[in-house]
């Protein structure tokens, strides 16, 4: 998918006012003459799509999506990584010091809202489109990918926001909007509904980054998933998302990837664990524009291709053992410089950053010559990765788990097949040295360590944490290392993460607009 600068025709503002969602209400009269084919159709649907890239530097759609806003959410505030300083309140997240007024609570919903919004446009229009030019093949495949997106959309506002209200048609009457919030119960029902219209819709291949059936069928044992957990507690959605995991897994369209890292360089992500991700591009043909991912991390380089702004914990580092190639993705205390023998750029280990734990799993090519002119350290083509055939094994132990007990014998296979490839071992072949054997550790603190190790700063730490009922634990085991530099400072906020950050706050501005008909989250008053 390329990314766009410029908002598409369909969802150009005639109106400034702004309803309880906190997002413009889109024209009417803009969109109504536009639909006549499969092209505007596609257009309207790439214009879905942009709200997880979009940039947009005055309405600030950044802070909400994955240029900056999910940088930085679902990453920091665990005991992964953390932000020692910041321009824009983002430490604020990290610190558990954010109120309903932060920028980054007010644009994540906003931009989920948008999506939503821009995702009932083109269903609405596609149901209420009766002309000939569309094949019922490119019709099915439009609906799924809305309907894929909008569930995406409620399962980010339902796992940070909680209840939140439902809009499942186009808004363009504020006076006509049901501004009540729907129970947790509904809205993730009306995401798993969703998610099951994109499975039967969607072909099993899509055009790269974008959503097709098995992409829908493994975020749909995700939403299941989280169901399982805090605060929900549905214990029969288990079984379900292990349904679902096996759905995927029996397709036999995916494999693990020999080279871990190769997922994360932005020159082999498309490949056969690749699901689904947010994609950039920063071509020429793309006006420059790619994304930041990676940026706001990586180790100190003399080009300065790296921000350094999110840091891992030295807790985070020892999680993995010896041997652990994935231990890669938090780099102790190297940077990069210029090896004047070999012109090229290295990375090296001098005492410079001793004590200093950098998150380098996004890595950027070392050597200009090797980014190519188009490339910026806000500016390049590594796709944020939203779900990997790896999770969708590691997933299924767990849903087996919360559904019986006790994992089958096939799902650990999966989860050591995961471990054995972190390793660099043969996949397929069994190793006491690697695997998980029950009774080795409970399998609940395993499986929550394990996700930890293979998903690390892919933004599913802190949603993990809250669906096990274990974020103000694993917050508080940070920062106490003895020979981390700022192991003082970070201990005195560890008091900050309270019962009530397992859920996001309603930004203010939405409960002001409601004129009374949303109130705050319970544990927020």
């Amino acid at each position: 998918m390329k990314k766009i600068l410029l908002i598409l025709v369909p969802f150009m503002w005639t109106c400034t006012s702004c309803d309880f969602l906190e997002t413009t209400v889109e024209s009417n009269i803009v969109t109504q003459n536009f639909f006549k084919n499969t092209a505007d159709f596609d257009m309207a649907l790439t214009g879905v799509y942009y709200t997880f890239t979009s940039v947009e530097w005055d309405a600030q759609h950044r802070y909400g999506n994955y240029f900056t806003g999910f940088m930085y959410w679902g990453r920091i505030g665990t005991d992964e990584c953390y932000i020692p300083s910041a321009n824009n309140g983002e430490d604020m997240i990290g610190y558990y010091n954010y109120t309903p007024e932060h920028l980054f609570v007010e644009k994540v919903w906003f931009m989920q809202y948008l999506g939503i919004q821009r995702a009932n446009v083109v269903l609405d229009r596609l149901a209420a489109y009766d002309g000939n030019n569309i094949s019922e093949q490119d019709r099915n495949r439009i609906a799924g990918e809305a309907h894929f997106l909008r569930a995406w959309f409620y399962f980010q506002l339902a796992r940070y926001y909680g209840e939140v209200p439902l809009v499942l048609s186009e808004t363009t009457d504020i006076s006509k909007l049901d501004t009540k919030k729907a129970s947790l119960d509904e809205v993730y029902g009306q995401i798993i509904r969703d998610y099951e219209e994109a499975e039967r819709l969607l072909p099993e291949t899509n055009t790269t980054g974008h959503a097709h059936k098995y992409a829908a069928t493994a975020l749909k044992a995700r939403a299941y998933l989280q169901m399982a957990g805090e605060p929900l507690m549905d214990k029969s959605a288990a079984a379900l998302a292990a349904e679902a995991c096996r759905e995927v897994i029996s397709s036999g369209k995916f494999s693990l990837v020999e080279d871990y890292f190769s997922q994360f360089d932005g020159k082999h992500e498309h490949n056969s664990e690749y699901i689904f991700d947010v994609e950039f591009d920063n071509t020429h043909s793309n006006s420059l524009y790619g994304g930041q991912v990676g940026t706001t991390d990586g180790i100190p380089h003399e080009e300065q291709i790296y921000w350094t702004q999110v840091r891992a914990f030295p807790e985070m580092y020892k999680k993995f053992e010896e041997g652990d190639l994935r231990r890669g993705a938090v780099n102790k205390g190297g940077h990069a410089v210029l090896n004047n023998t070999t012109g090229k750029m290295e990375i090296v280990y001098d005492g410079d950053y001793e004590g200093e734990y950098w998150v380098y799993k996004f890595r950027h090519p070392l050597d200009k010559a090797d980014r190519g002119n188009s490339w910026a350290n806000w500016c390049n083509n590594i796709n944020f990765p939203i779900i990997r055939y790896a999770d969708v094994l590691l997933m299924l132990a767990e849903a087996e788990w919360r559904d019986t007990g006790t994992p089958s014998d096939e799902a650990i296979e999966y989860v050591n097949q995961v471990r054995r490839r972190g390793y660099g071992k043969d996949i397929f072949t069994a190793d006491s040295n690697v695997d998980y054997r029950p009774g080795d550790e409970p399998f609940e603190d395993f499986i929550l360590a394990e996700r930890s190790r293979e998903l690390c700063f892919e933004g599913h730490r802190w949603a993990d944490l809250v669906r096990f009922e274990k974020l103000q634990e694993a917050y508080a085991s940070v920062g106490q290392d003895p020979d981390w530099l700022l192991s003082a400072a970070y201990q005195a906020l560890i008091p900050n993460c309270q019962e009530k950050h397992k859920i996001f706050p309603i930004p203010q501005s939405v409960i002001d607009s409601s004129n009374g008909a949303i109130e705050q989250n319970q544990l927020w008053q």
